[in-house]
């Protein structure tokens, strides 16, 4: 069961700091990241993950960033990701409500839920209430105990995730200073509800806010396409920094250190940005080597040239067959994706379930046909994921 210490919130942010800090010295650690450390989820081998929310959930399956950063920093498990999200949907589920009412909608959320039989559930809900403002808090913090009370007998192993921010664009789109005010006030309530509850927090109100106001020229800017629904660079940006917040960030970044082993299995990398010029480079940090000049290289690769200057040195390499079974990798959870979602929400429902089904409803019996096909690109993912062999050359 996924607990947070209890004994003071401080004592529990202290605990987080220091176990991020013992995550960050493994020979490839994370770097990056963003909002509040949190103790690091535990996934077991096995595990079914279902990611519950409105749309920033539902649109995180057209880029697979985030399950591509939870499966490489996982290679050792299966997991068995599954994308429940629903554009503009509450904690009540009322956007899933299809023909009926508002019941039907959250009947519908929790049979879906018991579709994927979860070991875990990563819920994001609070966009959407946040334009009600203070007026609508009470509401919403009612029906989202309503809904975890609910999920608690699917699962107890919860994460809850915070709102984004929303980004300021250009006008003539509006200043979204009110409404992130209003998304502080849900952060707060959902970060109270996961305190009590005893669950931990994925807060990516933090996020959203240290990357827009972050001046790093790095980062790619804008993040969105008009301020709240995220591009492809947005969220291959977030979901590298939601993974580390979780503790999943070993396989992200590399670091070596001058006295680490030169050959081994390596994790594959996450990939460069969409819209970087070069797609065929690693990241490599070299930590504790003496100061000087190196040549560095990976397998037969062409090698790259740095300075460590006070033992320290960040430097791309050339990595392309690595980062191509990455992107085989992302490539096959989009399809696993994509055969999922047709099972979950099959275009011609209307036909196959509900008041037009005396038409076509016998052809109901061929969405269950898809399971098969799902789970088979779950074992491709398993393989696809697992470490490669490389050598590194320093000299």
């Amino acid at each position: 069961m996924l607990r947070s210490p209890r004994l003071s919130r401080r004592f529990a942010l202290f605990a987080a700091v220091i176990l991020s800090s013992l995550g960050f010295q493994s020979a490839f650690a994370q770097f990056g990241g963003g909002g509040t450390p949190t103790p690091p989820l535990k996934l077991r081998d096995g595990d079914r993950i279902a990611l519950l929310g409105g749309t920033f959930i539902e649109r995180s399956q057209m880029y697979g960033y985030f399950e591509l950063a939870l499966q490489i920093a996982n290679p050792d498990k299966h997991l068995a990701v599954r994308n429940l999200g629903w554009s503009g949907d509450e904690a009540t589920g009322i956007s899933r409500a299809r023909f009926g009412n508002q019941q039907e909608g959250y009947n519908h959320l929790l049979n879906s839920v018991d579709l994927v039989k979860p070991t875990v559930i990563l819920v994001g809900y609070g966009t959407n209430e946040a334009f009600q403002g203070e007026a609508g808090l009470e509401a919403f913090k009612a029906n989202y105990n309503k809904l975890l009370d609910d999920l608690k007998k699917r699962t107890e192993r919860i994460v809850l995730i915070t709102p984004p921010e929303m980004e300021k664009q250009p006008a003539p789109l509006p200043d979204p200073a009110q409404y992130n005010a209003n998304v502080k006030r849900y952060q707060k309530a959902i970060e109270e509800i996961a305190y009590d509850r005893g669950y931990l927090v994925l807060d990516l109100t933090a996020i959203t806010k240290s990357a827009y106001n972050d001046d790093a020229r790095w980062i790619p800017s804008p993040l969105t396409s008009n301020g709240q629904h995220f591009t492809e660079t947005g969220y291959w940006f977030l979901s590298r920094r939601m993974a580390g917040q979780l503790g999943f960030g070993s396989a992200l970044r590399y670091q070596v250190r001058e006295d680490s082993k030169r050959s081994g299995n390596w994790d594959l990398p996450y990939p460069r940005s969409p819209v970087a010029k070069k797609q065929d480079l690693v990241p490599l940090r070299l930590v504790d080597f003496p100061d000087g000049k190196y040549t560095v290289g990976i397998n037969d690769y062409p090698k790259a040239k740095t300075s460590v200057k006070q033992g320290k040195a960040m430097i791309t390499v050339p990595a392309q067959p690595l980062l191509q079974k990455t992107e085989e990798l992302r490539q096959t959870i989009l399809r696993k994706n994509q055969l999922f979602f047709d099972r979950f929400r099959p275009q011609n429902e209307t036909y196959l379930y509900l008041f037009r089904k005396h038409e076509q409803g016998n052809n109901a019996v061929e969405i269950p046909q898809f399971d098969p096909l799902i789970e088979e690109q779950d074992q491709k993912i398993f393989e696809l994921k697992q470490p490669v062999p490389v050598t590194l050359h320093i000299d």
